[in-house]
Parts: structure tokens; sequence; C-alpha cells
């Protein structure tokens, strides 16, 4: 790459509006290339918001490979009230196609937020004001991005095992990876020691507020990691090679859904760049099978204050780079991810014409 540009990039991304950061992996196994700005003492951690999903798909598949569950298990077995709990699986609840409907557009939610910022909704206020309703589609129908079907994941994990969603996504995933700065953050006190950062999500006026001071992640009904961009490339680099789950799991994992063509039959927290080929989803990962550096997976994240994007572009010697921001207007994490992949493929290519190797693979955009 020039890695060396990575600084050059961020810089320009945050253009000192606030804390930014952005971690590469080139190629498998290697150790992660981090930058930050502003500078400091330690890397710094954010909110991961919905690449949080990942993790979930990851610990329901091991507790799928240790025989505690099974995709085709199906909600009725913990939700029996639930309309047509009798035919979503937990497949479906992965990879949004369970017709469980979203709070994103519900005005109670962000009026709610604003007013009350440090004192979020209940589990059954979250399910009173979505799926007690009723579905969005019939299961396997449709596809339409739930934050709620996450949080049935989440809670049907908890059942099966008794113990809590923050000390499995320690002892299932986050310890046996060595991500020491990973953890599920359930309390303000959690927010301490992340990047500073305001966001005008949670005053009724709009007026900027200290995220770590007011906003309850309790917010996030599906629980939410906090994290380094260094250690989200770990994360995806030891996924992918195999360090977590079985072969089969993975190719669960990344058996994508094509995502509906009209923008108002799917809802995901960032608009699709020009760069995505063909927009789908999987267990937890967003991907892209035809993307201009072949199939990438992974996630983006985004609410008050923090944004985060992840990607694993498996055709880029199986790349993952990592971009997070504490910068609510302006900053795009997913646009940074993708610049970096641009430019891997381009100076992976621009070595194979060197060596004189023919490149029929990613490429970089015309």
């Amino acid at each position: 790459m020039g890695l060396t540009q990575l600084p050059e990039m961020l810089l320009a991304a945050a253009n000192g509006r606030g804390v930014a950061s952005v971690a590469v992996i080139e190629r498998a196994g290697a150790e992660p290339h981090v930058y930050w700005v502003p500078a400091s003492d330690s890397e710094p951690a954010f909110l991961a918001y919905s690449i949080t999903k990942t993790f979930t798909a990851a610990l329901i598949l091991k507790l799928c490979e240790e025989g505690q569950l099974s995709l085709d298990y199906r909600l009725a077995r913990w939700f029996p009230h639930i309309t047509h709990a009798d035919r979503i699986s937990l497949r479906q609840l992965l990879n949004h196609t369970g017709g469980i409907p979203d709070y994103g557009g519900i005005r109670a939610y962000h009026e709610d937020l604003k007013s009350s910022p440090s004192i979020p909704w209940s589990f059954e206020r979250f399910a009173a004001e979505t799926f007690d309703k009723g579905l969005w589609f019939e299961p396997g129908q449709g596809w339409a991005y739930s934050n709620p079907g996450y949080m049935l994941l989440k809670r049907v994990a908890e059942e099966v095992t008794g113990v809590s969603y923050r000390a499995l996504i320690s002892e299932r995933i986050a310890r046996p990876l060595g991500l020491r700065r990973t953890f599920v953050a359930e309390s303000i006190k959690d927010l301490a020691e992340l990047a500073p950062g305001t966001s005008s999500a949670l005053s009724p006026d709009g007026a900027p507020r200290d995220v770590r001071a007011h906003y309850h992640p309790g917010w996030v009904s599906h629980g939410v990691v906090a994290s380094t961009a260094s250690e989200l490339v770990r994360l995806l680099d030891s996924l992918f090679g195999g360090e977590l789950l079985s072969p089969h799991s993975l190719a669960q994992m990344t058996e994508l859904v094509v995502l509906p063509t009209d923008p108002s039959e799917a809802s995901l927290e960032q608009d699709a760049s020009s760069r995505r080929g063909k927009p789908s989803y999987g267990l937890g990962l967003m991907g892209d099978p035809v993307s201009p550096w072949g199939l990438a997976v992974g996630h983006n994240g985004g609410g008050p204050c923090y944004s985060a994007s992840a990607f694993h572009a498996f055709d880029l010697g199986s790349a993952s780079v990592c971009a997070m921001g504490a910068i609510e207007e302006g900053f795009s994490a997913e646009d940074v991810v993708f610049d970096v992949l641009d430019h891997l493929a381009a100076s992976g290519n621009s070595r194979a014409a060197q060596q004189g190797i023919a490149t029929d693979g990613a490429s970089p955009r015309s």
C-alpha cells in the first residue's frame, strides 16, 4: 500500500473534528497496523454498535457446534407468543429474513432517547413496540434489518447457557482471541474509558451532550460491544482464519442472502456505497460477493457519537480493515475502510505487474 498513507487518509477523513482510528491486517495472520488521531498514548476505544451482531452470530454458531442449539430451532421454543414463532428459525433471525420488525423508524424511540438518554427501554418495551404488534412479512418471504431479532438471539443464548451475554462474549470470543479491550458495555460507567465525543441525539433541543456521561448502552436492544479498531481486525482475521469456528460454521455464516433492490425495503445503518456490487447479508455479516475487491464480508455500526466499519476481503490476501470514529457528522467509517481496500487492491496489482504476474481478481476502481 503504502500503509504509510494511513495517517494521511485518516487525517483527511477526521478533518480535526474528533477522535478516529483505522487498523489494517494486510494478509492473513499478520499483525495489525493501526493509526489514530489525535495522537495519544493508547489506542482509543469506541462503541462498535451493530458490529456486535457479528459477535452474536459467532456465539450462536459456537453454541450450535457444542450441541446446545441448532440454526433450525424455532423461536417458539423460547417465545411461543410471537406471531408465527413456530416458523421463525434462528437462522432467519441471524440473516434478517424472519420478519421481525425494527424500531429505527419509530418516533417514540428517538423521542424517549432524547428526553431520557440514561434510562433505556426494557426488553418488554422493545417487544411491545415491535414484534408484539406482528411481523413485517411471512418468515422466509422477505428481508428487513432487525435489531429486535438480535435482541431475541441474545436472550436465547442467555437462556440456553444460563450465562449473561456480557460473560458469554468475554468467555467464548474475546478471551480466547486475546481481545483484552473488547467487552459488552452495560452501563454508563462502562463508557468512561471510551473516546470522548458528543451527540445531538441525546437532548430534546439537539444540543450536543457528552455521550460518555449521558448515553446508556441499553438503548441498543441487542447489546453493544466496545472495542478498538486493532482488536476488531484481529477478530475478523482470527474468525476467518478458523481460530474460533469450524469450516462448516464459517460456510454457513458466509452464505449470503441478496438484499432487496428497493431501498424502502431495507434499512441499513449506512447507505450502500457505489463500491458495492451486490449488497447481501449472511449470519451477522454484511457481504458483497462481487465487490471491487472480490468477496468481502463484515459489518457497519452507528449510533450516538460513535461509528464503525470492519470488513474482511478474502481475495485481497484475506486482508481485514476497520475504521472507527467519535465524530457524529461528516465522518464515514465505511468510506475509510473502502478507501483502504482500494489502496490494497491497487498496490497488489502494481506488485503483480512489476513481477509479470497476471491478475484476474480484485482490482481498483476506475
